[in-house]
């Protein structure tokens, strides 16, 4: 879940712009910026989506989350090769 530091109006975050974004980049907060209106947007670093963006394409994937849950279903410290890994993936 993304970790909201502050929510700001368009205004303030005009205003407090450059530190926003500062901040963000770096990956340290997101925030939440509301403009009367409109949807509330969210700025965060682009490392932050990339990061969303892959959760998502591999949670559409009904075969890479069996593999998440059968690798969950294993017992706790339990390693498999590499080749039966690539087998669970149907590589």
């Amino acid at each position: 879940m993304i970790n909201i530091q502050a929510t700001y109006t368009a205004s303030e975050a005009r205003d407090n712009l450059y530190d926003l974004v500062r901040s963000a980049g770096k990956g340290l907060r997101s925030y939440e910026i509301t403009l009367r209106g409109a949807k509330p947007v969210i700025l965060m670093s682009r490392e932050e989506l990339d990061s969303w963006i892959e959760t998502f394409d591999v949670m559409s994937s009904p075969e890479e989350v069996s593999a998440i849950e059968a690798g969950r279903k294993t017992k706790k410290g339990k390693r498999i090769s590499h080749q039966d890994m690539k087998k669970l993936l149907g590589i």
